[in-house]
């Protein structure tokens, strides 16, 4: 199976694809993918990195474009994907992220999912760090 993660340049293998964390996570990726692309009305990229490039070129959301590049990528790459926690209060918040960034796929307001992007962005290491920290206290006790 190719990997979903690749456009946004990120190095994610699993031996489990089938997994309920991995669906929804490549889910998430798939729908910000599709997101960016019609926030920014951008009809094919190859990659994040072109995606951005055009929407910069065509002056599209610049401050967004800049977070996204300097605050955005960073963060993500920052983040183990090969080793994510494997349990149900994980996977819950994905799919709270996951039905937040669907319901705002009707652009009603696109500064919403521009903020719901952030958000997810934002948090993912955050998801991670709770879950590895109860998992913890779990041991010590």
């Amino acid at each position: 199976m190719p990997n979903k993660l690749t456009w946004f340049n990120l190095n994610y293998r699993t031996d489990d694809s089938e997994s309920k964390i991995n669906c929804c996570l490549l889910r998430l990726f798939d729908l910000m993918k599709e997101s960016l692309h019609i926030y920014f009305n951008i009809k094919n990229s190859q990659d994040i990195y072109d995606c951005l490039i055009q929407a910069e070129r065509q002056n599209k959301d610049n401050l967004f474009v800049e977070w996204f590049i300097n605050k955005g990528i960073p963060k993500l790459r920052s983040i183990d994907f090969n080793n994510l926690p494997k349990d149900d209060r994980f996977l819950a918040m994905l799919e709270l992220d996951e039905y937040i960034l669907k319901s705002e796929m009707d652009f009603a307001d696109p500064e919403e999912i521009r903020s719901c992007i952030i958000s997810f962005v934002s948090s993912l290491q955050q998801y991670i760090d709770i879950c590895e920290e109860e998992l913890d206290e779990e041991y010590r006790v």
